[in-house]
């Protein structure tokens, strides 16, 4: 009788170890982007003449091209698909080559694309869009917010591009469920089943079930 009591409360010890050890879901990793609010250094090589294609050209910063190039360069570590060019360009070339995904709902890292301009998507508030750019032939960098699909500078908006979607996906994590069927109990036996052997552990922990077997061999 003592003995399966023992058991009993072995069962519920290890319940309590088992809720507290593995959580029955895993939260989603969150995004390391970090938005680009302030001008990048001249040094900086994704916009300059060690990396930027536009650069080398004789087409660098101040000019919206080389510096979106250069920022989607910069957040997802590999050149861009789309490499001449002018702005006003972009939008069909990439929609006639299928380089990226595209579309009209902002998203982060987004190359948002007008007739004749281009800038990169930093942060996102409803509807309004905060985009880093340049401008060919005036200022090196600046920040602007707008309405998303609105016309500015006099031109149309055309959509955005989605090239920087590989890197910025946040990716679900496995979620493990474990399941724990109620042992079987003779209190008329003087000595009951092993509480262990109805016990299903989808998440294999070795550590966790020697020390299991150990206590239940210690009390039982």
């Amino acid at each position: 009788m003592k003995k399966s009591i023992k058991s009993i409360i072995l069962v519920l010890l290890t319940l309590i170890i088992l809720t507290a050890a593995f959580p029955t879901s895993v939260l989603a990793n969150d995004s390391s982007f970090q938005p680009r609010l302030s001008a990048p250094s001249r040094s900086n090589s994704y916009y300059n003449r060690s990396l930027n294609i536009f650069a080398k050209t004789g087409y660098g910063m101040p000019n919206c091209t080389a510096y979106a190039y250069g920022r989607i360069y910069e957040i997802t570590g590999s050149a861009p698909l789309i490499s001449g060019g002018n702005a006003g360009s972009w939008w069909s070339t990439n929609t006639r080559n299928g380089y990226y995904e595209y579309g009209q709902e902002p998203k982060i890292g987004a190359i948002a694309c007008w007739s004749n301009h281009v800038a990169v998507v930093e942060a996102i508030d409803g509807n309004t869009v905060t985009a880093s750019q340049s401008h060919w032939g005036g200022n090196y960098f600046d920040t602007c917010t707008f309405t998303s699909g609105t016309s500015r500078f006099g031109q149309k908006f055309y959509g955005y591009i989605y090239a920087s979607d590989s890197v910025l996906e946040i990716e679900e994590e496995p979620v493990y469920v474990y399941k724990l069927e109620k042992p079987a109990f003779d209190i008329n036996k003087e000595k009951s089943e092993n509480p262990f052997s109805n016990i299903d552990l989808t998440y294999n922990e070795p550590n966790l079930l020697m020390n299991s077997y150990m206590l239940t061999n210690a009390i039982l």
